[in-house]
């Protein structure tokens, strides 16, 4: 009896200790399940007829999303209040055919990397989804006059949504990226201040 006592003392013991903390193995699983963000249509800074020198467009028929074929230069490193401060930003245009709607994920990087567009919470998001937009633009009304994120309301004045922001990496090197939509699905590279060839 004394025996059974102790066992169910120890796995009361055991178990308010693993409710409190949680595991070890808890812990990890839920820091490598990637953040995904969702980057709004209001948030458009621009809109483009074709992507720009310097950027790569992937997909069939002209492409649903476009990168920077080029180095990034490293910029701000992240605030200290952030957690990020080992961190420093390379500032690109996220550039998506405006019908369609485009998946970005990290796939590998030289050391730790995070996309940062839109409006959502700071932080570590390893994936996101932007488009597809409105061609009249974000909560247009056709008859307003009022340019609203990044187009007229009701001009037609291209294919390529724009997003600004960029990606935070704790090194500079090449950073793999996945690219999908409706069932395409391409390999990237963005060169964070180093080549990738």
């Amino acid at each position: 009896m004394a025996g059974l006592t102790r066992m169910v003392g120890a796995a009361l013991i055991a178990g308010i200790a693993l409710g409190c903390s949680g595991s070890a193995a808890d812990n990890r699983a839920g820091d490598e399940q990637p953040r995904h963000r969702v980057v709004e249509c209001r948030e458009v800074i621009w809109v483009d007829p074709e992507p720009g020198p310097g950027y790569t467009a992937y997909g069939a028929d002209g492409g649903f999303v476009a990168l920077p074929s080029g180095a990034l230069q490293r910029g701000r490193a992240g605030s200290a209040a952030s957690g990020y401060d080992d961190y420093r930003f390379s500032k690109f245009g996220l550039l998506v055919r405006r019908s369609r709607q485009a998946s970005l994920e990290i796939v590998s990087a030289p050391g730790n990397a995070f996309l940062d567009y839109g409006q959502g919470e700071f932080g570590s998001a390893h994936a996101l989804t932007a488009g597809p937009c409105d061609p009249l633009g974000p909560g247009c009304d056709a008859d307003m006059a009022e340019r609203l994120g990044g187009w007229s309301c009701g001009d037609d004045s291209g294919e390529w949504v724009v997003w600004a922001g960029g990606i935070w990496a704790d090194q500079p090197g090449c950073v793999e990226v996945v690219v999908s939509s409706d069932g395409e699905q391409f390999p990237a590279q963005l060169a964070v201040a180093a080549s990738c060839s």
